[in-house]
């Protein structure tokens, strides 16, 4: 299957979904380094609840999610990761956002998200290189 294809599979798909309302393909497929068995990683974005973002909702599941999933390995044929951005950590969704656009609803939201997300990711690889060049340091008896 080639990568135009997959994309219309999945923007069709999605487009008949009201409760998605952003979609990515990111990881190997996206940057081109897919292998014969390589998975396909894709990333929904839930319409929210209320009128703000949610993200990082780790202990809700929304109750479409585990069907999409089914739907969308039947339609490729092939093992999906399926990735649901309302609970992602910042890093990860930043780069499934990174990916390739297979549907965005709602612009507004997107930026919002994105503009986000993108904010939180910087900041915790900020922290993380803080981090590792503070035990470089005390490694080496220098001092912090």
């Amino acid at each position: 299957m080639e990568l135009g294809e997959l994309a219309k599979m999945l923007k069709d798909y999605f487009g008949k979904r009201d409760e998605v309302v952003l979609a990515f393909l990111f990881g190997s497929w996206a940057k081109g380094q897919r292998g014969i068995d390589s998975d396909i990683d894709i990333a929904i974005y839930f319409q929210p609840k209320g009128h703000s973002l949610e993200w990082e909702k780790t202990d809700f599941q929304y109750d479409s999610e585990d069907h999409i999933w089914l739907d969308i390995e039947r339609i490729v044929g092939r093992e999906v990761d399926l990735l649901i951005l309302n609970r992602a950590a910042p890093t990860i969704a930043d780069s499934a956002l990174r990916g390739i656009p297979i549907i965005i609803k709602n612009r507004n939201l997107y930026l919002d998200f994105l503009l986000r997300i993108t904010s939180e990711a910087i900041d915790f690889r900020q922290w993380v290189e803080a981090y590792w060049q503070y035990k470089e340091q005390r490694k080496h008896g220098t001092p912090a």
